[in-house]
């Protein structure tokens, strides 16, 4: 049986043994390289009565289906227990939830000022020290020592209050160290 395709440069109708699938040639159109694609099987029409039941039969009765609640009268199934969307994630999470099981969201005033205070109490490494570069600021430039940090206790960072002491302490050592030297150099002048 011969494989029927098309050229897709030039639309040539070609033809082909079913041995050259997979194959490449030229064509003999516009000398394009053409690969021979696997045959095309058409699909066999099946007779109703062959097809046997219908496996979709029992989805649909025919009944109209429910719109709204239940009716007056009967109570809601509410499965074992209420329902209700997160308003952070939209995850469905039980209606009484004090934290979503999601996306971590805490409802419950409780347990969201124990959260707060935990953030607050935990700092990393690099957050609660400084670094050799912290202490050779403070040291060689008290000043912007100063200012960063201020700029930490600003932020909320333990290590600010540290690098504002010693910047503090430094500013003092290097005023003693200038006062000693000018009133030494004063004394050796004739």
């Amino acid at each position: 049986m011969a494989i029927s395709f098309s050229c897709p440069n030039c639309g040539k109708k070609l033809k082909a043994p079913d041995s050259a699938v997979g194959k490449s040639s030229k064509c003999p159109g516009c000398d394009t390289p053409v690969t021979c694609p696997e045959p095309v099987y058409e699909a066999e029409l099946i007779e109703p009565s062959l097809a046997g039941p219908n496996p979709y039969d029992d989805i649909d009765d025919g009944t109209p289906y429910s719109v709204g609640g239940p009716a007056h009268g009967e109570e809601a199934d509410t499965g074992p227990e209420p329902r209700r969307p997160c308003p952070m994630c939209g995850e469905m999470i039980v209606a009484t939830a004090a934290k979503c099981r999601y996306c971590g969201e805490v409802f419950d005033a409780k347990l969201k000022k124990a959260k707060k205070k935990k953030k607050k109490g935990s700092y990393s490494y690099e957050e609660e020290n400084l670094s050799g570069g912290d202490i050779a600021v403070a040291i060689l430039c008290s000043g912007i020592g100063c200012i960063a940090g201020l700029v930490w206790m600003i932020q909320g960072k333990p290590k600010g209050s540290k690098m504002l002491g010693l910047s503090i302490l430094m500013n003092l050592i290097w005023g003693v160290v200038r006062l000693v030297i000018t009133a030494a150099v004063q004394n050796a002048q004739p």
